[in-house]
C-alpha cells in the first residue's frame, strides 16, 4: 500500500479572474473562480492555460465555455507513472452568492474533459464529477476545464468560488 504524501496544493488558474457580465448598459456582475488541486504520491499537475471567463460572449444570460471545443477552456497537464490509473474528483455544480449584499446568485456547472495528447477536440468529458482514468504510455494526461454559468438571477456585485480538482492514484 502506498503512503499518500501531500506533494502539492496547487492554487492555479482562475485566481480571482473576474468575468464581467452585462445585463444592460448600467448593471455589471463580477465573477471569480479560484481553482486548486490536491495531488498525492508523485503526481504533478501543470497549468497550461487558465479558464477565461472574461472573453466569452454572454448570450441569453449565460456564459458557456466548452471543455472540448472552446479556446477559453482551462488546460492542465498531469504527469505521473506510465499507464497508472488515477481518480479525478471535482465539484460539478454550485450556486455562487453575491458577496456584498447577497441578493444575486449564479448557477455554475463545471465540466472536465481528458485526453492522452494535446487534442482538445478529441477529449472525452468526465461524468458525475469523478473519473477513473489511465495515464498514457509516457505517464501524461491532458485535462480541459469548462463551465456553464447561468446569470439570469445575477445582480451587480462580486461572486467568488473555488474549483478544486483532487487527483490520486488508484
Amino acid at each position: 500500500m502506498r503512503t499518500l504524501i501531500l506533494i502539492l496544493t496547487l492554487i492555479c488558474c482562475l485566481a480571482y479572474q473576474a468575468a464581467q457580465a452585462q445585463v444592460d448598459d448600467t448593471r455589471k456582475a463580477n465573477l471569480s473562480v479560484r481553482a486548486s488541486a490536491t495531488v498525492t504520491d508523485n503526481l504533478q499537475m501543470l497549468t497550461i492555460r487558465n479558464l477565461d471567463l472574461i472573453s466569452p460572449v454572454v448570450e441569453n444570460d449565460r456564459i458557456i465555455v466548452s471543455p472540448t471545443t472552446s479556446s477559453y477552456a482551462g488546460m492542465f497537464k498531469i504527469l505521473g507513472n506510465p499507464r497508472s490509473r488515477v481518480r479525478i474528483t471535482f465539484l460539478q455544480t454550485e450556486i455562487l452568492k453575491e458577496q456584498r449584499e447577497g441578493l444575486g446568485e449564479v448557477a455554475a456547472q463545471y465540466f472536465v474533459s481528458e485526453a492522452f495528447e494535446d487534442t482538445q477536440i478529441q477529449s472525452t468529458t468526465l461524468q458525475l464529477g469523478e473519473g477513473n482514468v489511465r495515464l498514457s504510455e509516457k505517464g501524461v494526461l491532458f485535462l480541459w476545464l469548462g463551465a456553464n454559468l447561468d446569470l439570469s438571477r445575477a445582480r451587480p456585485g462580486l461572486y467568488l468560488s473555488e474549483f478544486i480538482l483532487e487527483l490520486e492514484y488508484i
